[in-house]
């Protein structure tokens, strides 16, 4: 144990380098995570996270027909993936650096010598492939794809930096035993993003950005405590202690350092971003690399002010992880708020349901209609419950759909051209004209993607999916 201690130390916030036993924990987050990463401790005693049963009542299950570790995502899900995935896009757009989306193969040849580095470096986790004498491996991130195209591209110190990025389907040989939905896959989709920098000090004051983009999406929007630990070479700490402290004064936590031996990875820090999630388990989300290597390895170059010919330091970085991995973030999120007796919800812009209108009977199922057209022109998620059943019930399954505003209309709405809207979060309900419903929308889903739905509008042409 204690030789394995000496691998960390712990990096306060007043810039403190202190070994592990020096440090006194209180049961805290950052406690957690020292206990998973050091003493390989777990305080869920095998419990299953709580977010698992909002993960599979929302239609995200193990696709039974494929090999283990694999996802289907149905309706509701679906629309959730692909709100995330252009989420994500805009937030990587306001890093103000240009960026070109790549899109290309999963399968590599490991007989490209790059490609067999790179994969000897990452480990046993592998997907390989046999085809005709020829080995591959699927791809276990977008590097591949992405330095493969960057390597014949004409760049000038005047290009940079700039990153590149795929939504990349990526695959992991996890072992069967750690497999969990929407966390540990074998096959995830990561919003991968490599920026290209001149030299190493530029990419320092990249990933600072990158930081503190980080610890907006999780700490300011989602509310979610974030523990870090830092993978990094001892020399890079000696000579960048400065810049850890500047990371340091954005953490709201002590820092985990764990130094890894001189030149056995690509990179040269690698910060793993976790939330401690509702059974008190340390969970990697995001994470940035600072990679040294492997412009080299791939013949990346670009040429200097002077002419010369050098080799970009590239950002590797996952802002908001996978995509399974920020369901993940939001169900658990809604566990959390669940044990302090608050509804379970989920923010207006990812919910598959943002809007459900509820006539008090049939004759009011087309009026109800047109209030549902009017929301989808604005590209609000609504449907129509014209089941036949009782408002009674048709409230509690929008409540049991985690529906965020449920109109009932009737008589009354119909004749004084205003709605009876109530709130899932608030559980008040207001009388305002359906305008300025719309315009409240409007405020809340500022700056958010909007989809349309992946499903009918009325409810009674729906089957039971999820």
């Amino acid at each position: 144990m204690q030789a394995k201690m000496k691998e960390y130390k712990i990096f306060t916030k007043d810039g403190e380098l202190l070994d592990i036993d020096e440090y006194l924990f209180k049961e805290n987050d950052f406690k957690y995570l020292v206990d998973k990463e050091v003493f390989s401790r777990s305080h869920s005693k095998g419990t299953a996270p709580k977010a698992l049963k909002y993960i599979e009542k929302f239609g995200i299950e193990w696709e039974e027909m494929s090999d283990r570790g694999h996802m289907r995502y149905q309706p509701k899900a679906a629309v959730m993936f692909d709100l995330i995935s252009e989420y994500v896009w805009d937030k990587i757009a306001s890093l103000d650096i240009p960026v070109y989306k790549i899109k290309g193969t999963n399968m590599f040849k490991l007989s490209e010598p790059p490609v067999r580095e790179h994969a000897e470096l990452f480990g046993d986790r592998l997907y390989e492939l046999k085809n005709e004498e020829e080995k591959y491996i699927l791809r276990y991130a977008a590097c591949h794809q992405q330095f493969a195209a960057v390597r014949h591209w004409n760049i000038s110190h005047k290009h940079l930096p700039f990153g590149t990025y795929e939504n990349a389907d990526s695959y992991r040989l996890e072992q069967s035993g750690e497999l969990l939905l929407c966390f540990r896959t074998r096959r995830m989709n990561m919003p991968d993003l490599h920026i290209f920098t001149r030299d190493l000090d530029e990419a320092k004051k990249i990933t600072l950005k990158i930081h503190k983009k980080i610890f907006e999406e999780f700490e300011s929007n989602l509310g979610r405590n974030l523990v870090n630990l830092y993978n990094l070479t001892k020399s890079f700490f000696n000579e960048n202690e400065d810049y850890i402290e500047q990371l340091s004064k954005i953490e709201k936590n002590p820092i985990l350092l764990h130094f890894v031996p001189e030149n056995k990875y690509y990179w040269v820090i690698n910060v793993e971003y976790n939330i401690i999630d509702s059974i008190k388990n340390p969970r990697e989300i995001a994470t940035f690399q600072i990679d040294t290597g492997n412009a080299k390895r791939f013949g990346i170059k670009y040429t200097t002010e002077d002419g010369k010919k050098a080799y970009p330091p590239i950002i590797h970085t996952a802002p908001i992880g996978t995509i399974e991995r920020y369901l993940y973030t939001l169900f658990d999120t809604a566990a959390l708020h669940e044990e302090k007796g608050e509804p379970p919800s989920l923010p207006l812009w990812v919910s598959p349901t943002q809007v459900r209108i509820i006539p008090t009977s049939k004759r009011y199922n087309r009026f109800a209609l047109e209030i549902a057209k009017s929301l989808q022109e604005k590209s609000i998620r609504v449907d129509v419950d014209d089941r036949d059943e009782s408002v009674g019930k048709k409230i509690a399954n929008a409540e049991k759909d985690w529906v965020n505003y449920i109109l009932v209309v009737g008589k009354e709405e119909q004749a004084s051209d205003t709605i009876s809207v109530r709130d899932r979060v608030s559980k008040k309900i207001k009388k305002i004209p359906l305008k300025e419903f719309i315009d409240h929308l409007e405020k809340e889903l500022k700056n958010k993607p909007r989809i349309k739905s992946y499903w009918p509008l009325e409810l009674s042409k729906v089957p039971k999916f999820r």
